[in-house]
């Protein structure tokens, strides 16, 4: 692996954990390369990767190279197998996933988020974890839309950079705005709701 992605993982592994969009081993993220895709290997401490916690993939399943990856794996190569993804980074951000309970889709109200998205779709196949029902849907909402939301589950956004690195960082980014996004409509909702004196 490249120092330079290797360093870029590091990076967004810190800063989804330090964001609160990730707990501790939660969350996963990959990078397409010309023999495959680098992602996290499955239960690793994200703010502290080191490179034995990045594994290289085929883009087809193989059952003896997948071991140890992310059990996501099956999203991710479903979202590069479909989309113009070169960078995916799947977290957890609270707001985003509060709402996806109650909306089938966020529409943001904040100029940075409607910027960004315009609608980000709530997805609910009847599994949302780890299956190709789940990666297809995801894959499907990711080829018109940057980022989407499992109900109940968390975001998927998919970066589209020149580079691994650069998509990468600029998945992450998406991410931070999706959720300040999302913050804004919970908080506003909050606020319509609340008594008036």
């Amino acid at each position: 692996m490249r120092a330079k992605l290797f360093l870029t993982f590091q990076q967004v592994g810190a800063d989804l954990f330090a964001a609160r969009m990730a707990s501790a081993t939660s969350g996963n993220f990959s990078a397409r390369d010309k023999d495959g895709l680098w992602i996290t290997r499955s239960g690793v401490q994200k703010a502290h990767l080191t490179a034995d916690d990045l594994m290289l993939l085929p883009f087809e399943p193989d059952p003896e190279k997948d071991r140890g990856s992310s059990i996501e794996r099956v999203i991710h190569r479903a979202i590069y197998r479909h989309t113009d993804a070169v960078a995916v980074v799947h977290a957890h951000p609270r707001h985003a996933i509060a709402l996806s309970f109650h909306l089938d889709a966020i529409e943001p109200i904040d100029l940075e988020g409607r910027y960004y998205f315009g609608t980000i779709p709530v997805l609910s196949p009847a599994t949302t974890s780890a299956t190709e029902e789940a990666a297809e849907a995801v894959a499907e909402a990711l080829k018109t839309h940057k980022a989407c939301v499992l109900r109940g589950h968390g975001a998927f956004v998919k970066g589209v950079e020149e580079s691994a690195e650069k998509s990468l960082l600029k998945a992450y980014s998406l991410m931070t705005s999706l959720e300040e996004a999302c913050e804004v409509v919970f908080l506003e909702r909050l606020w319509r709701s609340l008594p008036r004196g």
